[in-house]
């Protein structure tokens, strides 16, 4: 078993013990970030491609808006795409993850992980909630072992239009109730700085 079988979040609360509780993740004003012009051309080519499969979305959409991320908060946060996450095979915590951020310095391998994003492939968004919290709670147990212990770990699923956040937190998985879209891009980017600006 692997992060892909974390399909529900039953199973994620009978193999890892993570219960999920739903409230609206970020109560204050979301201060908007605007979008830098490589970022707009990118999408803008993404309307133009029309990405319809799994890897044109992760590639034309998703991948952007997580660069855009790294770039506004340049030395100070990682970005690392397609990684093999080995971090516990007892606890079926293995596998390929989609994109995982690192608050830190970019490395050749994983380094501080607090942000785990899913794609939601051609599912709805709620069936990738099992195998974020998956990846969130790996995150986690990865930041014990290497003696940087973390009080919560941040994750999104997202088809590249719309996006959830998730806050993994004392083995509680929090759901935001709210959504937010691609359309909608300065709020977007501003919901990523505020949850980077509350690490430090």
């Amino acid at each position: 078993m692997a992060y892909l079988d974390f399909t529900t979040l039953k199973k994620v609360n009978q193999i890892l013990g993570i219960s999920h509780l739903l409230k609206p993740l970020f109560i204050e004003p979301i201060v908007e970030v605007a979008a830098s012009e490589h970022l707009l051309f990118d999408l803008a080519e993404a309307e133009i491609l029309a990405p319809v499969t799994e890897k044109s979305k992760s590639e034309l959409m998703i991948a952007p808006v997580l660069r855009e991320v790294r770039r506004k908060n340049a030395g100070k946060i990682a970005y690392f795409s397609g990684f093999n996450f080995e971090v516990n095979a007892e606890k079926q915590l293995t596998g390929i993850c989609d994109f995982i951020l690192g608050y830190a310095p970019q490395t050749l391998e994983i380094n501080a992980p607090f942000f785990c994003v899913i794609e939601a492939k051609n599912r709805t968004l709620e069936e990738g909630f099992g195998q974020c919290a998956a990846e969130m709670y790996a995150a986690q147990l990865y930041n014990q072992q290497e003696n940087n212990p973390t009080t919560c770990i941040y994750g999104s699923v997202t088809n590249g239009y719309d996006w959830a956040f998730l806050i993994l937190q004392n083995n509680v998985l929090w759901i935001d109730t709210d959504r937010y879209t691609i359309l909608k891009l300065g709020e977007l980017l501003g919901v990523f700085q505020q949850i980077i600006n509350d690490l430090k």
